[in-house]
């Protein structure tokens, strides 16, 4: 009967504790996990809203592209750099019309990839035809770069309407470092946790991480990238702890209180049965004590072979002294100590501090005094490495068979289970230090937890959210559909992600990104909502701005070109629809250069939001007045009857923009001239109409400036020519078609070769040799005079050189510069650089300048002629006396000669005026301390003249016309001026 009771005792016992032990091995498999999912949550919401906000930095480039249909390399780099800005992430931003990389920002490091053709690249131009033909953007990397290196690319497609008809304009990619973008990933990998990161599209390739996470069941959530989906996947660093019931301290008390219990009803039947035995049978009490002890003895040694064979339970038995006297296999393992090194030994020293040991010797007198077992209690004890162990223990007393007590102490190592809490503890404190809201509802969305960031962002203090519902922030900016699409999503795909607005405590709406994701237990029931939030304010913030600055010019805040030509084309669109007229006026402000060479860059701009204001006042609310760039503006005047109505509005602005304005205390004044193009006689499309407002506002320029022409037809052939002539001017430098002539400046008192002006001709292959008065004032207008003054410094300096090395002298070569070389170009440097790579002396070149030229540019000519002059080039003014020059102004100029015009010289020695003028002109430079040059001497009488008058050169055909290089040399050894010539 006792047997059966101890059996039905040990099996009832073992089934509890196998059941509990079951459910403890699901609590710490749940808890790990929950663990790992904690950890996750915050860097796939770090991760995400990293590479939508760096993703979407070109959203404003490219829907100005499609406005626009197309940009400008300006206003792409500005547009890139200010969203490379916003983004740290990023490393290049390339715009690629028809598939070829045609504008890229930063230049510097990426220069391979211009030109480059995604035909040419399989692995790029894949993602660039996806993107192409889902019509969206499509994240895809990492990718092996042209320019080197690997990164994440974001390709958007760029679509352009014309004329109702929607075409495929090229794509815009995002190149963002992997690293820097991934870092949320990085740095979480730093922690307890290995991530791995992948494309839903391609399971077998790897973004980032180890590839054996995927394999071994990991936590695993998605996050939506431009284009598709990729899966964040997390594994503990060390793997999922392998559990069996041998692994549950409760399973592992539960087996050894089974253990005990069993015992105790056996020991405890046992004697009862002894008792009655006795009470029956005296005459058998020592054949039944014999017996009793065999049974004592093999329970016993039953005991023993239990506790030999308990794996996780480290058992010690210790005297009243605390010494050692029994030490199981599981003991070696928890300890590092071996039976044979514990047996007979006090524990100080080795498992205990003294400080514990006294506190374990306490323990056992209290079990003594009491009778009862102690425990389970906590205990930190020392492995024999010297880590130390954190343990639940339990004590209780047991006779010995010398008399006595001795006392079982039973260990179950909880290092672990400390670390896990210790885990969850920083767990929670990254959910509270994190940027972004969290916020966690039950199963029926009651919400249970918010973090910091939740308060900071929305206003509302944790006690006044727990148990309400989230729709306490709904802003009611939603519909109802809004919602039941979002419910539905996260019901069907388990997690939802998305824009919406929301509203704070005080009433303030807000924008955020947020991701709900759904948290399931192990049977797949919901259990948790867990919401990401972060407020995008700035983001949008910054989107606004883009979106002004690519349709208003930041100066003036009026529309720039794409604003104006939207709404050029709605204002033909109503016109066409209501039979009225449209004016298109193209204005250019006369003098502002002017005012923004001598009074300097800030107060142009105050000039030129001055005429913005003015403008703006001289039109109607329903015109728009723009400015295209420069000191250019235009003007639309709708729903008009008759294109001359615009007149009207144009003499207002004539009057107008003429009045002085004040600037900075300083006056200035400025005209301008108009160009008038009338839909529709005057252009069908908006681009017809700017066209030809543009000829006819040339033709009020070549008119006498500040008035105004309306369109002709004769005005676009002129254009026509224009452009056919910088064509012809374009082609002419690249052909360097251009060649220069001498003609050779002679002293007065000497009658020996000074030196000679360098000319510049064009010898066009079709219309032969071409003077300079065609093609000069072309080139200074365009700009193009900057290269031709390069190859014609180029021709000079090498035909020196050859003179030098063949023996002939010829004194200083002067050649002319017009106002673009001082202006735009460095020009002592360029003539440094060119006088080092032809070996020259500086002083065998001359530089001349026209007096209207330092009129013009005021400082800057000063500035450029005193960088010459330091090198050692003389300079000189051209054509004295012809314009306005200072005398005051004049003296302080770094110049060294002066040449007389020839209209001075023409007359001479017959005309009165000419004479007074020449004389004062010798004169005044003398005293300046300037050297005489007269050109245009024709005659021999002229020559004797300003010889008598104290001129200190002279140049004109009388001494040698302009000769090509050739004849110049044959003219250095044949003339009676060479330097080598008898003199006459």
């Amino acid at each position: 009967m006792s047997i059966v009771a101890t059996l039905a005792t040990l099996v009832v016992c073992l089934l509890a504790s196998g059941v509990v032990g079951w459910l403890d091995l699901r609590r710490q498999s749940s808890d790990e996990r929950q663990l790992v999912l904690i950890e996750l949550a915050p860097v796939r919401a770090d991760l995400e809203g990293t590479i939508n906000a760096t993703f979407r930095a070109t959203d404003g480039l490219c829907n100005l592209i499609a406005i626009q249909r197309g940009v400008s390399p300006d206003l792409y780099a500005e547009m890139a750099r200010m969203a490379i800005a916003q983004s740290p992430h990023i490393r290049n931003i390339a715009a690629a019309p028809d598939d070829v990389v045609r504008f890229v920002y930063p230049l510097e490091g990426n220069e391979r990839v211009l030109g480059l053709r995604y035909e040419s690249v399989p692995e790029q131009y894949r993602t660039v035809k996806l993107a192409r033909e889902l019509r969206h953007a499509v994240l895809v990397g990492p990718v092996n770069l042209v320019q080197g290196g690997r990164a994440l690319i974001n390709r958007t497609p760029v679509f352009i309407s014309h004329n109702g008809k929607e075409t495929y304009w090229g794509t815009v990619a995002i190149v963002a470092r992997v690293e820097s973008l991934l870092a949320p990933l990085m740095q979480g990998e730093q922690g307890r946790v290995r991530y791995a990161l992948r494309d839903k599209r391609d399971t077998q390739g790897l973004i980032q991480g180890d590839p054996a996470v995927f394999s071994a069941s990991p936590v695993v959530t998605e996050i939506q990238v431009p284009g598709g989906t990729w899966e964040l996947a997390a594994v503990p660093v060390g793997g999922w702890h392998s559990r069996s019931l041998l692994h549950s301290v409760f399973f592992q008390v539960g087996i050894l209180i089974s253990l005990l219990i069993s015992t105790i009803v056996m020991l405890r039947a046992s004697h009862l049965q002894q008792a009655r035995q006795r009470q029956r049978e005296l005459e058998q009490e020592i054949a039944e004590r014999q017996r009793l002890e065999v049974a004592a003895e093999l329970t016993r040694q039953q005991l023993f072979a239990n506790l030999e064979n308990t794996p996780t339970v480290a058992i010690q038995w210790y005297d009243e002294d605390g010494r050692v006297l029994y030490w199981n296999p599981a003991s070696e393992t928890l300890y590092g100590y071996s039976a044979g090194e514990m047996l007979g030994t006090i524990p100080e020293g080795t498992l205990f501090d003294k400080a514990t040991f006294d506190a374990f010797l306490e323990i056992t007198r209290e079990i003594k005094a009491s009778g009862q077992a102690y425990g389970p209690y906590e205990i930190n004890t020392r492995h024999k490495d010297g880590r130390v162990i954190s343990l639940m223990a339990t004590t209780f007393a047991i006779p010995m068979d010398q008399g006595g007590i001795g006392f079982v102490c039973m260990d179950v190592d909880m290092t672990e289970h400390k670390l896990q809490q210790e885990r969850l503890k920083l767990s929670a404190a990254v959910m509270a230090s994190t940027a972004e809201g969290v916020l966690i509802t039950d199963a029926s969305t009651r919400i249970v937890a918010v973090n910091p960031a939740f308060t900071e962002i929305t206003g509302y203090q944790e006690a006044e959210v727990l148990g309400q519902k989230p729709a306490i922030l709904r802003s009611d900016c939603h519909q109802e559909d809004f919602y039941q699409t979002m419910w539905r999503t996260l019901q069907e795909a388990g997690v939802w992600r998305g824009e919406l607005w929301n509203r704070r405590k005080n009433g303030e709406l807000f924008p955020e990104w947020l991701t709900i994701s759904t948290l399931r237990n192990e049977a797949g029931d919901v259990t948790h909502y867990v919401g990401v939030f972060s407020d995008i304010s700035s983001i949008k913030q910054s989107q606004e701005k883009l979106e002004h600055l690519a349709h208003f010019d930041p100066l003036t805040e009026l529309p720039n070109r794409v604003l104006f030509q939207d709404r050029l084309a709605h204002a033909i669109d109503r016109a066409q629809r209501y039979d009225h007229q449209v004016a298109v006026l193209l204005m250019d402000l006369d003098g502002f250069k002017t005012v923004n060479d001598s009074l300097g860059h800030p107060v142009g701009d105050q000039l030129l939001q001055g005429v913005a204001a003015r403008l703006r006042a001289c039109v109607r609310v329903e015109d728009t007045v723009a400015r295209l760039g420069g000191d250019e503006f235009a003007l639309i005047l709708s729903n008009m009857q008759d294109g001359g109505d615009a007149i009207e509005v144009v003499r207002k602005i004539l009057s107008s923009v003429e009045q002085p304005f004040s600037l900075n205390g300083l006056g200035a004044m400025v005209t301008a001239s108009v160009g008038i193009a009338v839909f529709p006689g005057d252009g069908k499309t908006s681009t017809e109409l700017v066209r030809n407002a543009d000829a006819a506002m040339y033709g009020a320029k070549e008119g006498g400036r500040n008035t105004y022409r309306f369109y002709q037809a004769s005005m676009t052939e002129k254009a026509q020519d224009r452009l056919f002539r910088e064509a012809a001017l374009r082609r002419a430098i690249e052909n360097r078609e251009f060649e220069v002539w001498f003609q050779p400046q002679v002293s007065l008192h000497t009658g020996r070769m000074t030196g000679a002006e360098a000319l510049v001709r064009w010898r066009d292959p079709e219309r032969g040799l071409v003077p300079p008065i065609d093609f000069i004032p072309l080139a200074e207008r365009t700009g193009q005079i900057i290269q031709i003054g390069e190859q014609v410094l180029d021709q000079v300096c090498a035909a020196a050189r050859r003179w030098l090395d063949a023996g002939h002298a010829f004194g200083r070569l002067a050649i002319n510069v017009a106002i673009p070389q001082i202006e735009r170009s460095d020009l002592a440097a360029t003539l440094r650089s060119r006088l080092t790579a032809a070996r020259l002396p500086p002083d065998c070149l001359e530089i001349e300048i026209t007096e209207s030229l330092i009129m013009e540019s005021g400082g800057t000519a000063r500035d450029v002629l005193l960088a010459v002059q330091g090198i050692g080039v003389t300079t000189s003014v051209d054509d004295f006396g012809t314009g306005y020059s200072s005398l005051a102004y004049l003296k302080d100029l770094p110049i060294d000669n002066l040449k007389i015009d020839r209209a001075f010289i023409r007359d001479l020695p017959d005309n009165p005026d000419d004479i007074a003028i020449a004389r004062a002109i010798i004169a005044m430079a003398h005293s300046l301390g300037f050297k005489v040059i007269a050109e245009g001497i024709e005659t021999e009488a002229q020559m004797d003249f300003l010889k008598a008058e104290g001129c200190d050169e002279a140049q004109g055909y009388f001494i040698g016309k302009p000769m090509p290089m050739t004849d110049f040399e044959s003219w250095l050894t044949t003339s009676r001026y060479a330097p080598g010539a008898t003199p006459h």
